[in-house]
């Protein structure tokens, strides 16, 4: 006969043991999810700021202008958004801007030349002045049926330009992008954050031929560029909604600028496959 001391018990938690150790791992886990999901935004915030940043350096101003008696060029009417796409100097808007601007060209007593400026310094937050470099030009590649065009000015660029790089990638509704451009005839760039709303014309060998962001936008962003978080183009702003669509803004994709641009011999950089698989 066995002792009571030797005795094997089948290991249970009782309501008293199992009430020492459930309350405490329930705090940490609560307090590991207070501390990640913090630092999971705030890295995104982080990453995106500092693309929007980046962007910056290669958005331009399309407008239209002329020069003074003395020789000077002034700025009459900025009627959209560009952005540098290789070193020497070729940049991407929509084709209405540039058609745009040459009816007002017709249309002006003064001629209004087709131009672009760089700051010669970089945009400066609290600048009184802006110092910029302008830069004519007057030949660009349309496709009116894309409402894309690139351009080039007529001499060479002097200040140091940034391209951006496009990504094909298309993300799901819901997916943050941001678009900066020249809105409201405003002289430095102004950005806006949203959400791919949803994607729509689907064509049979490049995907959907549209996008619509849940941010609206204003006259004068078309040709802006949209980008990820990591900084990487997907796409170019169109048109912006009216009447009962106000407070959406629409792009073209840029599975569609690519082959536009490759189809005008202009060669550009990508995000590859390995940048794409890369963790953030």
């Amino acid at each position: 006969m066995r002792s009571d001391t030797s005795r094997k018990l089948p290991i249970v938690l009782n309501d008293h043991a199992a009430g020492s150790w459930w309350p405490s791992f329930c705090f940490l886990l609560l307090l590991s999810l207070m501390l990640f999901v913090p630092l999971r935004l705030s890295a995104q915030t982080d990453t995106f700021i500092h693309s929007i940043d980046r962007i910056k350096k290669s958005v331009i101003p399309v407008l239209c202008g002329a020069f003074t008696i003395q020789g000077q060029f002034y700025s009459q009417l900025t009627d959209g958004t560009g952005f540098f796409v290789d070193d020497s100097g070729h940049f991407v808007t929509a084709a209405h801007v540039i058609a745009d601007l040459k009816q007002i060209t017709l249309q002006r007593p003064i001629p209004c030349t087709m131009a672009i400026y760089i700051p010669n310094d970089g945009w400066e937050r609290n600048a009184t002045a802006l110092n910029v470099k302008w830069l004519v030009f007057t030949d660009c590649d349309i496709d009116d049926s894309l409402d894309l065009a690139v351009c080039k000015p007529r001499d060479k660029i002097p200040n140091k330009i940034y391209p951006v790089t496009f990504d094909t990638f298309q993300p799901p509704d819901g997916s943050p992008v941001a678009f900066t451009g020249f809105p409201l005839g405003v002289v430095e760039p102004l950005t806006s954050r949203g959400n791919i709303a949803a994607y729509r014309f689907v064509d049979d060998s490049d995907g959907p031929k549209e996008f619509i962001m849940d941010k609206g936008t204003w006259p004068g962003a078309s040709g802006s560029p949209v980008y990820s978080p990591q900084g990487s183009v997907m796409g170019v702003i169109l048109q912006r909604g009216l009447n009962e669509a106000t407070g959406i803004a629409i792009a073209r994709p840029s599975s569609f600028v690519l082959k536009f641009l490759g189809s005008k011999g202009v060669t550009v950089a990508q995000r590859s496959d390995k940048e794409k698989k890369r963790p953030h």
